[in-house]
């Protein structure tokens, strides 16, 4: 892979975890998404693009390079926080009208807020 393509590579998926973590911590944005996307799935999405944006890809090591070490341990902290929200989620979760007025959407929504919230911090630190 050449460089310029392994550099827009890191780029775009380290924009993409920030897009999706935005997602994953607005009720706003999900419900706009149902309303654009009818068909769509957002309660499962959130799950889904999360397992697209990083636990498929974080074994690359392109990946690795796109974030700094601390980034990659709150990452993966958020990682671990889905994942027991996760297991205490229905396999097809409610849609999203219903699932956003539950405790595991709650969990989920705050720790995202509050994953972006540390990355956010790390980037203004850095500039």
């Amino acid at each position: 892979m050449d460089n310029e393509f392994r550099q827009q590579l890191k780029a775009n998926f380290r924009k993409e975890v920030f897009e999706v973590l935005e997602l994953i911590s607005s009720r706003e944005e999900q419900l706009a998404y149902q309303h654009k996307v009818p068909i769509a799935y957002v309660s499962a999405e959130l799950f889904n693009q999360w397992e697209d944006c990083y636990q498929i890809l974080k074994v690359q090591e392109w990946y690795s390079e796109a974030f700094s070490e601390i980034e990659l341990l709150i990452l993966k902290e958020f990682d671990r926080d889905l994942e027991v929200i996760a297991k205490s989620t229905p396999q097809n979760p409610p849609e999203i009208h219903e699932f956003i007025k539950t405790k595991e959407w709650e969990q989920l929504a705050i720790a995202a807020k509050n994953t972006l919230d540390k990355l956010k911090g790390i980037q203004q630190s850095q500039q």
